[in-house]
């Protein structure tokens, strides 16, 4: 098997890293292909099972842009094939939709595989803790971003928020799911938090194991945190 992490010289906010570092111990005879700024992604000549990408910068995003645009061609009909499972967290998942709106109004050309687009804020950032149900799931978690994304229809969010807000102010859904994509503004310790995520993924992946590294802990934590989530005062400093 075989993971490809995409940048991760740029990809480098909020540990989103230590995601894929957990599912080396998950699967630990995967080989992981960690593919640089200016390198051809691996995904679109060779066979890779999971593509993964984490946070960055504003303007590590349009630098990533500007990268993946003169492959756009290929990747559409690999999005669309569904050899590969995409994964993407944090604000790399803006890239995906048609347009991101900076501050002073003027727009980046996304690479356009969802008719959706992104408005960046900053200097607000909006922090957000999430606990939110995918499938039978729950999830938890949290967001941090300078933007808000808008335009994409309920029925391939990924998850719905049941503490906490979604993609954007006016809507309590976050992220993309569909086919053999998925983008949630989720951050940080996405897997390690999620045990029931992990499995999942696994599944999809054709690789699921009885019992996840650490999993017993990664429990005990998970209802830890599930405590904390329905405490009144809630709030993300």
């Amino acid at each position: 098997m075989k993971i490809e992490v995409l940048y991760p010289e740029i990809c480098t906010l909020f540990g989103d890293k230590g995601n894929m570092k957990y599912l080396s111990k998950c699967i630990p005879d995967a080989e992981f292909i960690y593919t640089e700024l200016n390198e051809k992604p691996h995904f679109l000549y060779e066979d890779i099972e999971l593509v993964y990408m984490c946070s960055m910068s504003e303007k590590s995003q349009e630098l990533i842009i500007s990268r993946l645009m003169q492959y756009k061609d290929e990747i559409a009909p690999m999005l669309e094939a569904g050899n590969s499972l995409f994964l993407f967290v944090g604000n790399s998942f803006e890239i995906l939709g048609s347009y991101i709106q900076r501050e002073d109004g003027s727009k980046i050309d996304g690479l356009g595989f969802f008719d959706c687009y992104s408005v960046r804020q900053a200097p607000n950032r909006f922090n957000n803790l999430m606990k939110a149900k995918f499938k039978d799931i729950t999830l938890i978690g949290y967001s941090s971003r300078f933007s808000h994304t808008y335009g994409i229809p309920e029925d391939i969010a990924f998850c719905k928020t049941e503490i906490g807000k979604g993609m954007n102010p006016d809507t309590y859904y976050d992220g993309i799911y569909t086919g053999r994509v998925i983008a949630t503004y989720l951050l940080g310790p996405l897997l390690v938090q999620n045990p029931d995520f992990v499995h999942f993924l696994l599944q999809e992946l054709n690789c699921d194991i009885n019992e996840l590294p650490f999993e017993s802990a990664m429990r005990e934590a998970f209802e830890y945190k599930l405590k904390k989530f329905e405490m009144p005062d809630l709030e993300l400093s």
